[in-house]
């Protein structure tokens, strides 16, 4: 008889300890999920954006901090036409910005960057707001490379790049034979084009309007475009989200489409030309009868 109320006891303690992992189970498992980052900006009505210098598209006065730039404006802009607050939250690295925008750190990358299928894993991308040919620049006097794209592509030559950047991609790409001089993801466009002024490199790669805003700064140490040598890459300009954020995404691109439709963004890219092949600017959708 012992023996029955023993198995009797243990059955019964068993069977508790089951009601009670049922009961605490599902609070381990019903614990509140992260807020999006759309529902975030709906919330408090203000996006969070993280930038990096990128002329024409984002500078920064290092004395008096003023923010200027064609993605600056335009950003300005998106904020009136959703009636979004837009805050201007920390200067990152282009390598960087994704984790903090996985972390919700911040809502978007606000400087834009040049789309890749190796950025659209990691990010969520706008539509285009406009398109950047990529040009091969050396030293002001240095015609070895002019007309003869293919003699980038040697062991000889270095190449300027920026760790985690569009840039590298089409360094190791298209010129797999050269070397790189690499900087790190916190790098600005000035010490890209320093590396090929102070000969650690041989070329770099860049849109037009970038380095013209580094010769007038830097008249002695002046770049200049290969000659003879076509765009390297076309690149669409984009504005970026977390991965999986499309509601925000899709906000971002409406807001874009209302301002390409009224020529605000026309307008804006415009100012910031330095000559015709700077920036490209998006086709209209449509064809006016």
């Amino acid at each position: 008889m012992s023996n029955k109320l023993s198995i009797f006891a243990v059955a019964i303690a068993l069977l508790a300890l089951g009601v009670a992992v049922t009961r605490s189970g599902p609070s381990l498992e019903t614990s509140a999920p992260r807020e999006s980052a759309f529902n975030r900006v709906m919330r408090t009505r203000t996006l969070r954006c993280a930038y990096a210098t990128w002329p024409p598209f984002f500078m920064m006065d290092p004395n008096t901090k003023q923010m200027t730039g064609a993605n600056y404006e335009i950003m300005q802009a998106i904020g009136r036409t959703a009636n979004l607050k837009i805050e201007w939250i920390e200067e990152l690295g282009f390598g960087i910005f994704p984790d903090n925008l996985r972390l919700g750190k911040e809502d978007a990358w606000c400087t834009g960057i040049r789309s890749s299928a190796a950025r659209a894993q990691r990010v969520e991308l706008s539509n285009p707001i406009a398109y950047a040919p990529l040009y091969a620049y050396a030293r002001d006097g240095d015609t070895r490379f002019d007309g003869k794209r293919d003699s980038i592509n040697a062991d000889s030559v270095t190449i300027a790049i920026v760790d985690g950047t569009t840039v590298e991609a089409v360094a190791k790409t298209t010129f797999p034979k050269a070397k790189l001089h690499t900087l790190p993801e916190m790098s600005d466009g000035a010490q890209i084009f320093d590396a090929v002024a102070a000969k650690k490199a041989d070329i770099v790669f860049s849109e037009e309007s970038g380095v013209a805003a580094y010769n007038n700064f830097n008249p002695t140490k002046r770049l200049r475009r290969v000659a003879g040598i076509p765009p390297l890459r076309t690149i669409a300009v984009m504005f970026p989200v977390a991965k999986g954020e499309w509601e925000l995404r899709d906000l971002l691109n409406t807001a874009i489409g209302e301002l390409q439709g009224d020529g605000t963004i026309d307008e804006i890219l415009a100012k910031y030309e330095t000559t015709q092949d700077t920036i490209l600017h998006v086709a209209k959708p449509y064809r006016v009868p």
